[in-house]
């Protein structure tokens, strides 16, 4: 024990209290007592004797199991303590995508975790989220992978195999990291992508599962492909295709000649079939999941065939905030089939037929399409031969099928010398092989547009522009202005025009003096070149124009 300090004061000559007078010598009835008093040594006091008090700080355990609360990395066994709001909290295991955590539970899946450090993918649940990969979204607890970017859900991913068609497997920075995640390829200016639906053998008169495909935000159109590998023989039909908000755009069960469908398209068509949202001038693109279903069906004249090889494929066309920009460029490819005097060699030096470019492009600048001839082409003797006077509809299929080989976003253009009266083409001087041909597809009876180089030659004018810009348009979207047959007023009517005999466009005249002066009217005076906004806007739209 530490000495008083009263004891300390006293050998010191103090008091404690009162005063003491020192003397020389104790009295004599006292006895001496300073023998008794040990010399006190001048050195630090020992330290007090105070009892240690236990602070209240709780054990922190450094190996917490998967799904125990936790406050830092450090303190989990697998290095990752998620702390996002709406995540489940706790101890949770890195993951690459939804398959390596069910595994382990089928209630997680490979969610995002906002930590300090950036962004990362755990194992774990967004509490309450219901939407899935691509759903539209507003925030990321909405998302059951727990990160809503550009207003839809993305999932975690390794590569490609687990994105829907439309997306890809790639790096997006979230914070000072990146994670793996599917998502739309960054573009710079106009981009085109196909991505394959479905390939292989397939039941002739069924339509496939639903398949999906993602429009990013920055998507100007898709185009969907229903096409019969193993010949020309069967009707290829995009049978239904379905909007992100649950709309049909196209339903081949409801289909007839009265009733308009979102997307304007004759659901089954010889040997391929297309089909191109937004139809409408007016429809805005929606972002999101598409689902589409295809078919090849029967021809009820020929043999049934049971199976078949069959392609569905959709081309995504995007552009810098999905805008169908002016400027954006159509190729030509020239291919001349017996015309007398016109050759690929001089053809590029042709008068007349590059007076006729010259004016189509003119026509085509209108609608904000640049127009560009990349080459020419003559077809084999035989041929050449063959196919100079169009003389009926199989040889009009057969010539259409020389396209093979061909590659490319380009549009075939077939010169032909004439295009018979007996043919059965309603005395037709130029055709498109589809209205909406295939896009960038070569080889089948719709791959491109013919015109008769003899038969447009008009009494008082060269036709021939009129007739390839029209025919070119056809393969691009565009419906006639107005038809020459009155509008069908009967489901079975035969010799009547589909859906009240104009097209689908807002901007085109309704009247028929207004509308035969646009170019898309059912025949030319050689003078009518008028394009409309509405038509120009489908024309940019369609996947062979950028």
């Amino acid at each position: 024990m530490r000495p008083s300090l009263c004891l300390f004061l006293a050998l010191a000559g103090l008091g404690c209290g009162a005063s003491v007078t020192p003397s020389t010598a104790p009295p004599a009835d006292v006895p001496s007592t300073a023998a008794d008093v040990p010399v006190v040594p001048d050195v630090p006091p020992p330290p007090v004797d105070v009892p240690v008090v236990a602070l209240d700080v709780p054990t922190v355990l450094m190996d917490l199991a998967l799904g125990e609360p936790c406050e830092r990395d450090a303190q989990c066994a697998s290095g990752v303590c998620a702390q996002t709001p709406g995540v489940v909290s706790g101890c949770a295991q890195p993951c690459t995508d939804d398959e390596a955590c069910l595994a382990t539970s089928s209630l997680l899946a490979c969610v995002l975790d906002r930590a300090p450090g950036g962004g990362r993918l755990v194992c774990g649940q967004v509490a309450g989220a219901k939407i899935d990969r691509a759903g539209a979204c507003t925030l990321d607890t909405e998302c059951l992978s727990g990160f809503c970017l550009d207003d839809l859900c993305h999932n975690a991913c390794v590569d490609d195999s687990v994105c829907l068609a439309g997306w890809h497997c790639g790096a997006q920075p979230v914070g000072a990291r990146s994670v793996q995640v599917c998502r739309a390829t960054p573009i710079i200016g106009v981009t085109v992508e196909d991505f394959v639906l479905f390939e292989g053998l397939s039941t002739v008169d069924r339509s496939t599962m639903p398949l999906d495909v993602v429009a990013p935000p920055d998507t100007v159109s898709l185009t969907w492909v229903t096409q019969d590998l193993a010949g020309p023989d069967l009707f290829a039909s995009v049978t239904n295709v379905i909007a992100p908000d649950s709309r049909a755009l196209v339903d081949r069960r409801s289909w007839s000649s009265l009733r308009e469908q979102q997307i304007r398209t004759i659901p089954s068509r010889l040997q391929i079939n297309g089909a191109t949202f937004p139809g409408r001038d007016m429809e805005p693109m929606v972002p999101g999941v598409f689902r589409s279903a295809h078919a090849l069906l029967n021809n009820r004249t020929g043999t049934p065939v049971a199976t078949r090889r069959m392609r569905a494929l959709v081309r995504v066309k995007r552009a810098p905030g999905g805008v169908a920009a002016n400027g954006w460029t159509l190729r030509l490819r020239v291919i001349i089939s017996g015309v007398v005097g016109l050759n690929a060699t001089n053809a590029p030096t042709n008068v007349r037929l590059q007076s006729a470019f010259a004016r189509m492009r003119a026509i085509y600048a209108t609608a904000g399409v640049n127009l560009f001839v990349d080459g020419y082409a003559d077809l084999l003797p035989a041929d050449a031969a063959r196919f100079a006077t169009l003389d009926s509809t199989d040889e009009l299929q057969a010539l259409f099928q020389r396209t093979a080989g061909i590659t490319g976003d380009v549009l075939p253009i077939f010169l032909v010398r004439g295009i018979s009266s007996a043919a059965g083409l309603e005395n037709a001087i130029g055709i498109a092989g589809a209205i909406n041909g295939p896009p960038g597809i070569f080889g089948t009876v719709s791959s491109g547009v013919v015109a008769s180089w003899d038969n447009t030659f008009g009494r008082n004018d060269d036709l021939l522009p009129q007739v390839l810009a029209h025919e070119c348009g056809h393969y691009l979207g565009l419906w006639h202005s107005m038809e020459r047959l009155a509008a069908c007023t009967t489901a079975g009517q035969a010799d009547c025009s589909l859906w009240g005999g104009v097209d689908n466009l807002t901007d085109t005249p309704a009247t028929m003096a207004g509308a035969a002066r646009n170019l898309m009217y059912w025949t030319t005076s050689g003078s009518n070149e008028l394009l409309s906004a509405g038509q120009g806007l489908m024309m940019r739209g369609n996947p062979i124009i950028h």
